[in-house]
């Protein structure tokens, strides 16, 4: 079973434009994913346990769980690229990275921020391609409509309701703002280092051609 996270070394005031009460507002929301997933689990298992596998009620628990799953996920990977403000140094290879696949830095800003201000409920997530290594910012419905498949999530923001409205109200595009501000790209550049590795344990088609021809 899944254990609720503790990121509270994020209160008292280490994030700017987060108050405490929104953010003890929203882990409580995260601890919610965390219980149903496990719930789902459990009954799941149950209704594997009691031969009931090919019933509604089984196949809804099963699409069911993915969503809560997700939601869970999503919220550890955003709490956790959050932080003491540290700036995405430009010899960095993910800095390099960016500047290839979106032409400087600035763009890809530009690009992240206006994906988190499609209409609609859900994350916008920088996820690097792990056969090719490109990186793209994606628009994700929900918790679980969107994700690139395979791909790997470096950064992740939360751009449901319950991420701002007791501090901004509507005005998602001031909550992006101190988003960005607080990012700890310490965490982003872990997290694409350790993509990285992924790599060898795809195949590309390339290499399937080549063994093909031999």
């Amino acid at each position: 079973m899944y254990k609720a996270k503790d990121f509270s070394h994020l209160l008292g005031g280490k994030l700017k434009g987060l108050s405490d009460s929104l953010l003890e507002m929203h882990f409580t929301l995260y601890k919610g994913y965390v219980k149903n997933t496990n719930n789902l689990i459990k009954a799941l298992e149950d209704m594997k346990q009691n031969d009931q596998g090919r019933t509604l009620a089984f196949g809804a628990l099963k699409r069911r769980f993915g969503w809560e799953y997700d939601g869970m996920r999503l919220h550890e990977l955003y709490f956790g690229n959050l932080g003491k403000k540290v700036e995405l140094s430009p010899k960095s290879d993910l800095y390099k990275q960016i500047v290839r696949d979106f032409g400087s830095y600035e763009k890809w800003r530009r690009d992240y921020l206006s994906t988190g201000l499609i209409r609609g409920i859900g994350w916008v997530i920088l996820y690097r391609d792990p056969i090719q290594g490109h990186l793209f910012n994606v628009w994700v419905n929900e918790h679980d409509l969107g994700h690139l498949a395979g791909g790997m999530p470096l950064l992740v923001m939360d751009v449901w309701e319950h991420a701002y409205i007791t501090e901004y109200g509507l005005d998602r595009a001031k909550y992006i703002d101190m988003f960005m501000y607080n990012i700890d790209w310490k965490v982003i550049e872990r997290r694409y280092k350790d993509s990285s590795c992924f790599s060898k344990y795809t195949v590309d088609a390339k290499d399937i051609e080549k063994k093909s021809a031999i």
